[in-house]
C-alpha cells in the first residue's frame, strides 16, 4: 500500500523533496561563510511571486492539453467499438464477411497506440488505423450498405485525428521559450533566497525549505502535464489506459487472423 502510494500520488513530491536538502545544505554553507548579501524586502518578494506567477501561467496552458489527452482513450475505444459492433451485426447476415480481420485490426490499433506513446517517432498506430480501410473494402465487396460503410469511415477519420493529436502533444513542448524563462526565473529565485540575509535559526530553514519545495514542485508538475502519456513511468498522473485494456480483453477472435 505504501509503495503504491509513493510510486503513484507521492512520486513527484518525493522527487522534489529529495532535492530540497541539497539546497538547504547550500544555504547552510552560505551562512557559515557569511556570504549573505541580499537584503529581504519588497524586491525579493516580487522576484519570488513573479516566478510563481509565470510557472502557474504556463501550467494553466498545458492543463488544456492534459485534459484533452484524458479523453483520448475513451474516444479511441468509442470509435473502435462502433466499427467492431457493426461488423459483428453484419457477420450474421453475411457469413463470408471477415469479422476476424476487423477485430484483429481494431486490436492492433489499441495495442500500437500504447506502444507508440512509449516510442517517440513511432507511427505504428497511424498505420493500423489506415489498415482499417482493408476491412471496409471487404464490407463493400460483400455489399454492405454504403451508408453504413461511410459512417464507419467517419469513425476511422476520428481515430486518425485523435492519434495525430496525441503524437503532436507527446513530441512538442508548450512554448519552448517559456520553459527557458521559467527555469531562469526559478533558478534566480532559488539563488536569491539562498543568499538572502536572515536572522538564522531553524525557523528560517523551515520557511526556505517550504519555498524551495513549492517552486521546484511547480516545475516538476509542468513536466508531468506536458507529457500526459508516459506508460513506462506509470504514476497516478499519467493518462489511464484501463478502458483500452478492457476493450482489448473483450475482443474474441475465433476465425483465422488476416494481415
Amino acid at each position: 500500500m505504501l509503495r503504491n502510494f509513493v510510486l503513484g500520488r507521492a512520486k513527484v513530491a518525493l522527487q522534489t523533496a529529495l532535492i530540497v536538502p541539497f539546497l538547504l545544505a547550500a544555504r547552510y554553507g552560505v551562512d557559515q561563510a557569511d556570504w549573505q548579501f541580499v537584503t529581504a524586502g519588497p524586491l525579493l518578494t516580487t522576484v519570488v511571486s513573479g516566478g510563481i506567477f509565470v510557472v502557474a501561467l504556463v501550467v494553466a496552458g498545458t492543463l488544456t492539453d492534459y485534459k484533452e489527452s484524458e479523453r483520448v482513450p475513451a474516444e479511441i475505444v468509442g470509435a473502435l467499438s462502433s466499427i467492431v459492433t457493426d461488423a459483428r451485426a453484419w457477420k450474421k447476415e453475411k457469413p463470408a464477411l471477415d469479422l476476424a480481420g476487423v477485430e484483429q485490426r481494431a486490436r492492433t490499433v489499441a495495442t500500437t497506440f500504447k506502444s507508440d506513446v512509449c516510442s517517440p517517432g513511432s507511427r505504428a498506430c497511424l498505420e493500423a488505423v489506415n489498415s482499417l480501410s482493408e476491412s471496409f473494402a471487404d464490407m463493400d465487396r460483400h455489399e454492405v450498405i454504403a451508408t453504413y460503410i461511410s459512417r464507419l469511415r467517419g469513425e476511422q477519420s476520428t481515430l486518425r485525428r485523435v492519434v495525430l493529436r496525441v503524437y503532436h502533444i507527446q513530441e512538442t513542448n508548450f512554448v519552448p521559450s517559456a520553459y527557458t524563462l521559467i527555469w531562469t526565473i526559478l533558478l534566480l529565485a532559488v539563488g536569491v533566497l539562498t543568499f538572502t540575509k536572515s536572522e538564522g535559526g531553524g525557523e528560517a530553514y523551515v520557511l526556505l525549505g517550504a519555498i524551495y519545495f513549492f517552486l521546484l514542485y511547480l516545475a516538476q508538475l509542468l513536466t508531468v502535464l506536458d507529457t500526459p502519456f508516459r506508460p513506462a513511468e506509470r504514476t497516478i498522473d499519467d493518462v489511464d489506459f484501463k478502458i483500452l485494456d478492457e476493450f482489448i480483453g473483450g475482443l474474441t477472435i475465433t476465425a483465422p487472423q488476416t494481415a
